[in-house]
């Protein structure tokens, strides 16, 4: 018996290169932009922003020693980094 209906299909995921980052940190310092909105401009998923803006938050001081959380591009594209050296299976046979 074949099988003509299937409900996998082919997914297109895309890495965000250094200057989305860097039109996304802009966007983000502006604050008048939406999840949405910022990656209906940037051509990614909504989760992908979601995900770049969680990974490239950092607490950042001002001058009365008040903490806020901004996003910056390299400190995203550095876990980024990090993140995708760790995801790969290791040689186990390597000592």
């Amino acid at each position: 018996m074949t099988q003509t209906n299937y409900t996998t299909e082919k997914r297109h995921f895309k890495h965000l290169s250094d200057i989305q980052r860097g039109k996304l940190e802009q966007m983000a310092k502006c604050g008048t932009y939406t999840q949405a909105e910022m990656a209906c401009e940037l051509g990614v998923s909504q989760s992908t922003v979601s995900r770049e803006l969680r990974r490239g938050k950092t607490r950042q001081p001002d001058y009365q020693r008040n903490y806020y959380e901004q996003y910056i591009a390299v400190s995203g594209a550095r876990v980024y980094k990090e993140n995708r050296t760790n995801s790969h299976a290791r040689d186990h046979h390597k000592y």
